[in-house]
């Protein structure tokens, strides 16, 4: 138990700490992107008219991406079918939004919708976008700060968004359902839902209309360690829209892969070491930088999900002594990025946020922490229990094949030994935030059968799957092609983008749909403080502290969650809840401190006022108030008895 609180400890220090980074940051000259914004609401009162319906491509024939680096920034447009919306102006998942529409339709909920519905930027992103997040309850009921609230996004990684999709789904859910469905409207005026759809909108952009991938962020990053920026891109040499392989055949026994005989089709590669296959294979492109190599330091490098302040760590080449522990995608230091900046500051400036969902793929799994240590050894066993029910709650809606923490769980589906994260999101969230926090893997990679029972799905599992079931979008036939330095090769591979990273289009939805449920059922569950009786009792006069009454004030938690988990308890994120009785004008006073508590999920207590009244006077009417941190706050109007 020392070592554990020496950890706690410890975890309130790295807050002070990545505070103060935050507000360095905030003093700091201005960077040639990405600077830190306040937030800049919307007004309620006046939100603006969304105007006609977007294209969902960029003017121009090339899209340049944000930043200084070596190579090339500037790319072809491509006009992906997939972005297309079936009707223009009308919602439907069966396409991938780009961000033009998105924001789009959040300004059109937002403007149609004000009773519920408030638009707002958080930030900007490393290129200067607008960062844009909705709110979503009954202003009519109470504000959103004093209400208990989750918190969704996705669009962190560049090219996972199947995640924006399921966002952009629960947004759309909620907004058409309320007023018409009774649990939905229950929701929205008891809490507050936060929905950001496009944490990384310049990735994401790059991503949706260029064939460019990339892991995150697009700030130039030295990936190859040559000391140049993103100098060797992988480039779309086809004109397919696609980046892929490159399978040049050099004769039996003489390269490093092979054509798969396990696959059906007789398409997928197989590695099968130098000396032993006919093809050699390559990343599409060319070799910009003159090292031999293809592709292999493109658009950006950092990891948006490395660069929390809890556990992190430094990148390689930035740890001096060798012996230290290191994180590839780092960042320069915690919170170094503005993506994930604004999300820190956003959710430390709200502690009534008990849940929080930042989403990826393409696992798929229900991802959550500890990253670096065992659950059973670093966690409260209170707190873990919470997580492992939800953990089932989220199967039971999404059917994924795992769910469980980070180090083990996920480092070991396959086999192996638990591993590491350091600065990941989830333990952020949980050591840190206090919160029931996830980070959750949608859409499986076409990983849907594994043929041999080995444990693993395989590339040739994969392309069985689709010759079986008819799909031919899965894989990009093998084309000739006349390489400038490596001759005649052939070019083809997995979709990178809609089939490897998320769904096809026609699945988008399931996809999407399951897992915002799970988001939403872990909404229904959030803390929410009711007081539920009200007893006001005379005492005998010549009390010590000269009150004349007690008010028992009877509360309760409607929900599973508690107002604080353990683990929030410990690191101070929140106050302790509280009843108060506020007593009009100068008829008296309450005596002592306000009574403080905790309320587990679906417990109840009472918790006693003292309370003096000045001789001969009558308060009539007195408010007595509940308020939680993250369980909200609520009054009740109380007749004074006599």
């Amino acid at each position: 138990m020392a070592s554990l609180f020496a950890k706690r400890l410890t975890t309130t220090g790295v807050l002070a700490l990545a505070l103060g980074l935050v507000a360095l940051a905030a003093q700091a000259a201005p960077l040639k992107s990405g600077n830190a914004e306040p937030q800049q609401k919307i007004a309620a009162s006046s939100p603006q008219a969304p105007g006609p319906f977007p294209s969902p491509y960029p003017e121009g024939d090339t899209y340049t991406v944000p930043g200084d680096r070596d190579g090339p920034s500037e790319f072809p447009v491509v006009h992906y079918d997939e972005l297309q919306a079936k009707v223009p102006g009308e919602m439907d998942f069966e396409h991938f939004h780009s961000s033009n529409e998105i924001n789009w339709w959040l300004t059109k909920w937002a403007y149609d919708h004000p009773e519920i519905a408030e638009l707002y930027e958080v930030g900007k992103s490393f290129g200067g976008v607008p960062i844009y997040q909705l709110t979503l309850t009954n202003k009519a009921t109470g504000k959103d700060t004093d209400k208990p609230a989750a918190f969704f996004e996705g669009g962190r990684h560049s090219g996972e968004i199947t995640s924006t999709e399921s966002v952009l789904w629960l947004a759309w859910n909620l907004v058409e359902n309320y007023g018409d469905d009774a649990k939905i409207t229950k929701l929205l005026d008891e809490k507050a839902i936060y929905l950001k759809p496009l944490n990384n909108p310049d990735g994401s952009d790059m991503y949706r209309w260029t064939a460019q991938t990339n892991r995150s962020s697009v700030r130039p990053h030295d990936s190859d360690g040559d000391g140049k920026l993103d100098d060797d891109p992988p480039l779309d040499l086809n004109g397919d829209g696609y980046v892929t392989q490159m399978r040049k055949y050099i004769g039996a026994g003489k390269g490093t892969h092979v054509v798969d005989d396990r696959d059906p089709a007789g398409r997928v590669m197989r590695s099968v070491g130098q000396g032993n296959g006919d093809y050699l294979v390559y990343t599409e492109g060319i070799d910009h930088d003159g090292d031999g190599r293809i592709g292999e330091d493109g658009i950006g490098g950092l990891d948006l999900h490395r660069n929390y302040p809890y556990n992190w760590r430094p990148e390689a080449s930035a740890e001096l002594t060798g012996r230290g522990n290191t994180q590839g995608g780092a960042g320069e230091y915690p919170l170094s990025e503005p993506e994930t900046r604004h999300v820190f500051t956003f959710l430390t400036s709200h502690p009534n946020v008990s849940v929080v969902n930042s989403m990826d793929t393409a696992v798929p799994m229900h991802l959550r922490g500890p990253s670096t240590c065992d659950e059973k050894e670093c966690m409260f066993p209170a707190d873990l229990r919470i997580f492992e029910h939800f953990d089932k709650v989220g199967q039971s809606f999404t059917d994924y094949p795992w769910a469980g923490d980070v180090y083990n769980d996920y480092a070991t589906r396959f086999g192996g030994e638990p591993e590491a994260l350091y600065g990941h999101g989830p333990d952020f969230g949980y050591f840190q935030f206090g919160a029931v926090w996830y980070g959750d893997e949608l859409w499986n990679g076409g990983r849907f059968t594994d043929y041999n029972e080995d444990g693993r799905y395989d590339d040739w599992e994969r392309s069985r799957w689709c010759a079986e079931n008819d799909r031919t979008d899965c894989f990009l036939d093998w084309t000739a092609y006349d390489h400038e330095k490596l001759g005649a090769v052939e070019i083809g591979g997995f979709d990178p983008k809609f089939w490897n990273q998320n769904a096809p289009a026609e699945l988008l939805e399931e996809w999407a749909a399951n897992q915002a449920k799970f988001n939403l059922g872990m909404a229904f569950e959030l803390p929410r403080v009711e007081i539920s009786g009200v007893k006001v009792r005379p005492l005998p006069s010549g009390q010590s502290d000269g009150a004349t009454h007690e008010v028992a004030v009877s509360v309760r938690n409607t929900a599973r969650i508690p107002t604080a988990l353990e683990q929030a308890k410990r690191v101070k994120i929140v106050q302790p809840d509280t009843v108060s009785v506020e007593l009009p004008g100068t008829v008296g006073q309450t005596v002592g401190d306000e009574p403080e508590f905790w309320l587990k999920g679906r417990d109840r207590l009472t918790a006693t006022v003292r309370v003096k009244i000045a001789e001969g006077a009558s308060p009539g009417m007195v408010t007595v108030r509940a308020a939680s941190t993250r369980g909200g706050v609520v009054e009740r109007e109380v007749r004074w008895p006599g």
